[in-house]
């Protein structure tokens, strides 16, 4: 359940209902309550789709068929990669960890 306060508009000054989120607007005025944090949520998202299609194996909406499944192909090699990385790391750590607690 959400609660609805009242807050004065910064664009207008009259006061009206806001119910906390970031894309809630004024009733008189029609501005952004919360104008910086919207602004900011919205350069975040565009980021991250900006890096996002930077990735050279970004599978996007005009590449063919055979070029999508490369790209597929070669995202999860990748990450089978990292993943059995991580686990030798951890194997590695492991072991010495077991070798300095042995008696010697």
């Amino acid at each position: 359940m959400t609660q609805v306060r009242e807050i004065k508009c910064p664009n207008c000054g009259e006061w009206t209902m806001w119910q906390g989120d970031i894309d809630d607007r004024c009733l008189f005025c029609g501005g952004f309550l919360e104008s910086r944090q919207f602004s900011r949520e919205i350069e975040k998202k565009v980021t991250k789709q900006l890096q996002q299609e930077d990735d050279y194996l970004y599978v996007g909406p005009g590449d063919g068929t055979m070029k999508q499944w490369f790209k597929r192909s070669l995202n999860r090699v990748r990450w089978v990669v990292i993943l059995l990385q991580i686990a030798f790391f951890i194997f590695v750590s492991a072991m010495l960890v077991l070798i300095s607690l042995l008696p010697g």
